[in-house]
């Protein structure tokens, strides 16, 4: 969301000077009693006793004495603005920005004759603008009201300063229309009103504003219709905002003629109908976002002549054919997010090669043929998301030594071959998700990095043990190896990963005991270990995990006791125990939601092959509506 930002304009060099005049000392009492609030402070320098105010912090006088500029941004004085502020007659400058100010704006700020910037930005305003009478404002250039509470319609006053140039109300609770009067402001350079509760159509007389540099008017406000091909006018404009405000029609091949925009937003409306290859023109266009809409048809090759582009966003419409070749040539590009979309065929090989790309999601589209192996050729890569596509062939190598990445996500492809070592080597790396694809070889003994929290390996044919080095991610909160072949014993040193929540290592041909140093991991919330080979008792320190949701421990050959702690465990509310050689003898007396462990039995499971036989019953407790904990990333 593009946000009106607090001014701190720089005036002309002005002198200070020691005053006697007590007009501009008095109010300057004043206003610091209503200014500093009961909770507040700041201002301790203003003094009654000192007959020099021009000293005071945040004043600025003129040669005269006068006060021209009054600055106290960014003070927690937690006051109001009084009506005390129109003695200062020969202000030039108010600004409070940041400064916990509330209640109502006074009126006597539009009969400020010299009055030319006002900020108001980031405080706690409320109520209504006071009413600007014909007149009003006669100096005013620049109002910076953003991020305040006030509400009621759009001040119609303002549209009568003559001067203004710079009118920023975002972020408030303004209602209504846009008054058709804002379109006749000759000087004006800024519109924002983004960020309100306005409604009705968006004028098409804005077009008038020849001057118009910037306009911000989406965000929670709620328009009918769509965007006026009129706006193809603003021959002035460099940014337009109209994001998220609940358009429809069309894009209107009109915004072509914008030759200086460099920044289009239109996303998160319901836009409809293909892109106007006439944007194709906009040579001087940086960043463009139509993401969250339901356009249809292609990317226009026009867009191969957009070489300033960095930032391309226009994800989740319904955009088909096949990847645009040109993208890989955009010599500026730095953002590429086109995902949930109908895209076909390759990625081109050029993808990254301009050596400025840091962010590529792709995902949910219809995309064939291998990884390009350029893609970090920048080294400054971070978000590499491929998910949900056709892609076949190995992971490339380079992307191993990518040490800018901050987020892999290759699931839901064909991809095969084996991965890349340095993937588990990378220092900035929060999440690595290569589920569901025909990945095989064995995990690397080297595995590293402080920030992995995600790491999803299910549904490959991984095989070899689960490496020790595993350990090394202090972060690691979900670990998923599901669905492989890997063999071995879980190491010890799993019971090192201290944030773990999830935990899933199931079907696989993992032996050896019950990893008895998961009892270490106090964040685990699901613990399944179903369909392996593991032998030997469950050991009662697991019933001391303190949130544990989920335990599946089914189709292995555990035996023994069943430690009766374990139906006492205050948060566990599934518990599957089932096909393993466990007594069926247990108290119905637990919350636990579903309790299965019927019993299956072979010679092997037991120690010295002594079969051990209890016949064959299940056990379906329902003692709790307890909801059952769903894990979303």
């Amino acid at each position: 969301m593009m946000r009106c930002l607090g001014l701190l304009l720089v005036l002309s060099p002005l002198f200070l000077a020691v005053s006697d005049d007590d007009g501009d000392h008095g109010a300057l009492m004043k206003l610091k009693a209503a200014l500093v609030g009961p909770c507040g402070s700041g201002l301790g320098d203003w003094a009654a006793a000192s007959p020099d105010h021009c000293s005071f912090s945040g004043v600025t006088c003129d040669e005269d004495s006068h006060v021209v500029a009054l600055n106290v941004s960014f003070l927690p004085l937690n006051g109001s603005l009084p009506p005390e502020i129109g003695l200062l007659r020969h202000l030039v400058n108010l600004t409070v920005s940041c400064a916990g100010l509330g209640g109502s704006l006074p009126v006597e700020l539009a009969a400020l004759p010299s009055l030319r910037f006002l900020n108001i930005s980031n405080n706690n305003f409320s109520g209504e603008f006071p009413k600007v009478e014909p007149g009003g404002f006669p100096a005013l250039e620049v109002i910076d009201a953003y991020n305040n509470n006030i509400s009621g319609p759009l001040p119609l006053g303002l549209a009568a300063a003559p001067l203004l140039r710079y009118l920023c109300l975002s972020g408030n609770y303004f209602a209504g229309v846009i008054p058709e009067a804002y379109s006749d402001i000759p000087n004006l350079q800024y519109l924002g009103l983004n960020g309100n509760s306005l409604t009705g159509r968006v004028p098409p007389s804005l077009s008038r504003l020849s001057k118009l540099k910037e306009m911000y008017i989406g965000y929670y406000n709620v328009f009918e219709g769509g965007i006026p091909r009129e706006f193809g006018r603003l021959s002035s404009l460099v940014r337009l905002d109209m994001a998220e405000c609940g358009l429809s029609g069309t894009i209107p091949a009109s915004l072509g003629q914008l030759k200086r925009l460099d920044t289009l937003f239109l996303q998160t409306n319901q836009l409809s109908g293909s892109i106007p290859p006439e944007l194709g023109g906009l040579s001087q266009l940086v960043n463009l976002d139509f993401s969250i809409n339901d356009l249809t048809g292609e990317i226009p090759e026009s867009f191969a002549e957009l070489k300033e582009l960095q930032l391309l966003n226009i994800f989740m419409n319904h955009l088909r054919g096949i990847f645009p070749p040109f993208i890989g040539e955009l010599p500026n590009l730095v953002t590429l997010q086109l995902w949930e979309n109908n895209f076909s065929s390759e990625l081109p090989e050029s993808l990254g090669m301009n050596g400025r790309l840091v962010k590529l999601d792709v995902a949910s589209n219809r995309i064939t043929g291998t990884i390009p192996p350029d893609l970090c050729a920048s080294g400054r890569l971070e978000t590499l998301v491929l998910m949900d596509n056709g892609l076949v062939g190995p992971i490339p190598e380079k992307l191993g030594g990518c040490k800018s990445l901050t987020r892999v996500r290759l699931g839901d492809n064909s991809l095969n071959g084996s991965i890349p070592g340095g993937l588990f080597d990378l220092p900035s790396n929060d999440m690595l998700e290569l589920s569901n694809n025909n990945l095989s070889g064995e995990l690397p003994t080297v595995i590293s990095g402080d920030k992995l929290c995600l790491l999803l390996l299910a549904n490959n044919s991984i095989t070899g043990s689960i490496p020790p080095a595993i350990s090394n991610l202090p972060a690691l909160e979900r670990l998923e190896l599901n669905t492989n072949r890997m063999s071995g014993e879980i190491p010890p040193q799993i019971g090192r990963l201290k944030a773990l929540s999830k935990i899933n290592m199931s079907g696989n041909e993992l032996t050896g005991g019950f990893p008895i140093d998961l009892a270490h991991c106090a964040s685990l919330v699901s613990v399944d270990l179903s369909r392996n080979r593991l032998t030997g008792e469950i050991p009662v320190q697991i019933t001391a995990l303190p949130i544990l949701n989920t335990l599946n421990l089914s189709s292995n050959r555990f035996w023994g006791e069943i430690p009766p702690e374990i139906l006492k465990m205050p948060t566990l509310t599934t518990l599957d125990l089932s096909n393993n050689c466990l007594p069926n003898h247990l108290s119905s007396e637990t919350s636990i939601m579903k309790l299965d462990f019927s019993v299956s039995c072979t010679a092997s499971a037991t120690p010295g092959g002594a079969q051990r036989t209890g016949g064959r019953s299940r056990l379906a407790l329902l003692t709790s509506l307890s909801p059952l904990l769903l894990f979303t990333y």
